[in-house]
């Protein structure tokens, strides 16, 4: 677990935040800190964990003209971006910038530390968190197609609309809401399980669920290991072409210890432990990078998001 906190330490810049991994992933992703952040509190790292949070929510208050505009957000120009540069810009070019599961995660992220401690979020962050709420409201993130957590074609995602499920309802003691959209979202999801979403029915991004989401759908994780997995990580999806050098899709490393995490929450403790093991032989040095490929790791490494999730794994087990 040290070795793992340690790289993830290697990937802080001078505000607090992290970088994504090597290679071009020299950027600040919300979801990728929050789940660093979320590794933090596994281990008891609160104040840390907190910082993380609020240096997210720096960034965002120099856009809070976005949260703050009206109705449905049209164009690239009225939806919260979910990277920055390292300076905390938006990054410049085309992407795919909708990405509800970015804010749900910061929002029950921010509410693991208000319920631990409310004295580790000041005013500036609820503030923050409160017009998060409003703006997934606005973009109806009950019904809404976004980019999703892998960036991609836009859908209804069921890990989107998990996260801003319990982002929100995390968040409830401390920001109002629409209980009627909450309500519309909860059976949307509920609709659409197991499916990820129309197009990609099986997806790694529905181990979200397990954790940090506390779902428990064991069907979800046997479709997962049934045509994902593979033996150097889990494919995202079929078809899944990003970094691809051939026909075969790149094997995600951080599959491995999220798998052995959805095991945990359903209580296969013996199943965990195997794939912690299976994650301890994909290091290359002391890093684990995003995917292999063929037989090489891909430049991104190391991926701190891996990490986290190893570090969540281990603390589980221990």
């Amino acid at each position: 677990m040290d070795n793992d906190i340690a790289v993830i330490e290697t990937q802080r810049l001078p505000s607090g935040l992290f970088v994504a991994g090597g290679g071009d992933y020299h950027k600040i992703w919300i979801r990728d800190n929050a789940y660093v952040a979320l590794a933090f509190i596994e281990v008891g790292r609160y104040e840390e964990a907190a910082k993380v949070f609020s240096g997210l929510c720096k960034i965002i208050k120099r856009y809070e003209a976005v949260l703050d505009q009206k109705g449905y957000p049209k164009g690239d120009a009225h939806i919260l971006h979910p990277r920055f540069t390292t300076a905390g810009a938006i990054v410049p070019g085309a992407w795919s910038n909708k990405q509800h599961d970015a804010v749900g995660i910061l929002l029950y992220g921010m509410a693991q530390i208000l319920h631990h401690d409310e004295n580790l979020l000041g005013e500036t962050e609820r503030t923050i968190a409160q017009k998060l709420v409003h703006y997934l409201e606005r973009c109806q993130y009950w019904q809404d197609e976004d980019d999703g957590m892998w960036e991609e074609i836009p859908a209804l995602h069921s890990s989107s609309l998990a996260a801003c499920i319990r982002g929100i309802e995390a968040m409830g003691d401390y920001c109002s809401y629409d209980v009627i959209g909450l309500s519309r979202a909860k059976a949307n999801l509920e609709r659409q399980l197991p499916k990820e979403s129309q197009a990609q029915p099986v997806d790694m991004a529905l181990l979200s669920l397990f954790w940090p989401y506390g779902y428990k759908r064991r069907d979800i994780v046997e479709e997962i290991e049934k045509k994902l997995l593979r033996s150097r990580g889990v494919i995202r999806h079929l078809g899944d072409l990003y970094e691809a050098t051939g026909p075969e899709e790149p094997e995600w490393v951080m599959g491995i210890p999220w798998l052995g995490i959805a095991h945990f929450e359903l209580g296969n403790h013996a199943k965990a432990r195997a794939y912690l093991a299976a994650t301890e032989k994909l290091y290359t040095h002391h890093n684990l990078p995003e995917a292999y490929l063929k037989n090489s790791h891909a430049v991104h490494t190391p991926l701190a998001w891996c990490h986290a999730l190893t570090v969540v794994l281990r603390t589980k087990l221990a």
